[in-house]
């Protein structure tokens, strides 16, 4: 299979400027064209992604790195290649690398579902308003051995990998020029902190939020993103954590009866898998079943459960009485800590001492916003020169 070219452009890719007004203009344009489709609201990563696109927030997040006395120039030529479990993940990457003025190659998954779509339609539809964009986001789909795009790669200033450790490593079979840099987002699990005592002491209206915003992180996509919690760490005593489960899982039941968050086969994969962990894992002492999920109980957290947990609504339980307990769990593949019921200060001490592990802490709904610093990475540093004038 030769290389598919999705949004092809007779036009060179060459790099300009960072930051320009016109790159500005073709992502307020790219956002408004996905935000007025009339499905958009099928594609909740697509929502986000409109929102993100925004020229106010991208402005605001940019505003840093153009009022510095060191000048950021583009890379060059920058090779994506992208996930198959969040859709619309390679927009953020190809869209900060485009801003910073590079040329872009995004390999899309032959498994990519819905959204990607959609969002190929809506670059191409804005192909020839800005074609110069255009030129410099150019999408294809190719067989990842594809002796061409082999061509393509060793040709590049840079790559990005994202993906499983084994999908990073294959692809490594690509050489890339000595001077071109390398990107790589490979396999991550992420975790969700809850004080029992905090919950109980809440409000109705209060947990109720926060079912809405605990779904929202973890079954937008299916449990698959990478910053979707798999792991819940609850802290307090077991009297409390008992209570604080029965009142937080009676609300989850009574929030996805509003609305369908899985299919009935991501159930079934759920349960699959539980039964999976329970053979495979020690640590495991405990199952519960609900309608539209599986929970397991754990002493703690442990290599097996990060290789093997498939996501689809199983989540894992581990209780703590302190959150220092956490510390020694933590390895370089937890990525985030999303929280709920913990004081900032003493979570901020805690994080400032950390290692190994842990990349972001968020609080929880906001598990899934994109960042400019991923997986330990400032992006915009790493997608430009950084040069400084001195005169």
């Amino acid at each position: 299979m030769s290389i598919e070219w999705l949004n092809f452009s007779e036009s060179p890719a060459l790099a300009c400027s960072a930051f320009t007004e016109q790159d500005l203009e073709y992502c307020q344009a790219l956002s408004r064209a996905l935000l007025t489709q009339n499905n958009i609201k099928q594609f909740p990563d697509l929502v986000a992604l409109g929102y993100w696109l925004r020229r106010s927030n991208l402005t605001h997040l940019l505003a840093a790195y153009r009022h510095r006395d060191v000048i950021y120039r583009p890379l060059g030529m920058v090779y994506h290649s992208t996930p198959s479990n969040v859709d619309s993940l390679f927009a953020y990457s190809g869209i900060l690398s485009l801003l910073c003025g590079n040329a872009n190659i995004i390999r899309l998954s032959n498994r990519s579902g819905g959204s990607t779509e959609v969002l190929i339609k809506a670059i191409s539809v804005l192909a020839k308003e800005f074609p110069q964009q255009n030129a410099r986001l150019q999408l294809i789909r190719c067989a990842r051995e594809d002796h061409e795009l082999s061509l393509l790669i060793s040709q590049v200033d840079a790559r990005v990998l994202w993906g499983s450790d084994s999908a990073i490593q294959a692809q490594r079979i690509h050489t890339i020029p000595a001077h071109a840099r390398e990107l790589a987002f490979g396999h991550k699990y992420s975790l969700c902190l809850l004080d029992a005592t905090v919950i109980l002491d809440a409000s109705e209206q209060e947990v109720i939020q926060l079912a809405q915003d605990f779904l929202k992180d973890q079954l937008t996509f299916s449990q698959q993103g990478c910053s979707s919690a798999k792991t819940l760490v609850w802290l307090g005593d077991s009297s409390s954590i008992a209570d604080a489960k029965q009142r937080f899982w009676s609300q989850l039941d009574i929030t996805v009866n509003d609305k369908q968050w899985l299919e009935e086969r991501n159930f079934y994969d759920a349960f699959a898998n539980a039964q999976q962990l329970i053979l495979l894992d020690n640590s495991i002492q405990g199952f519960q079943q609900h309608s539209w999920c599986c929970r397991l109980s754990a002493s703690h957290l442990t290599d097996i459960q990060a290789q093997e947990h498939s996501g689809n609504g199983l989540f894992v339980e581990v209780e703590l009485t302190e959150l220092n307990q956490l510390t020694p769990m933590l390895k370089h593949y937890h990525q985030t800590l999303s929280y709920w019921g913990i004081e900032s200060v003493k979570l901020q001490d805690w994080f400032a001492e950390q290692v190994v592990g842990i990349d972001r802490v968020v609080p929880v709904g906001q598990a899934l916003n994109f960042d400019l610093v991923w997986d330990g990475m400032e992006l915009v540093s790493m997608f430009s020169r950084q040069s400084r004038m001195l005169v």
